[in-house]
């Protein structure tokens, strides 16, 4: 019985097509890591704003 081989890492080629897709949709995304698992980007701009709803409770939690 063979074993399964290891995931491999994304070609270059590969990281380069998926960070031109997500900055076409998302222009200040940048890679935050590359593994076996793929490529994997933050979005600085959306990450750590407060929204006009924080700290207002939400209809089920009552006022």
């Amino acid at each position: 019985m063979s074993r399964p081989s290891a995931p491999s890492m994304p070609t270059e080629r590969q990281v380069l097509e998926a960070h031109k897709t997500v900055t076409a949709l998302h222009p200040k995304a940048r890679i935050k890591c590359i593994g076996p698992d793929g490529v994997h980007f933050d979005y600085p701009d959306n990450a750590n704003t407060a929204s006009e709803w924080d700290g207002r409770p939400f209809s089920g939690d009552g006022a």
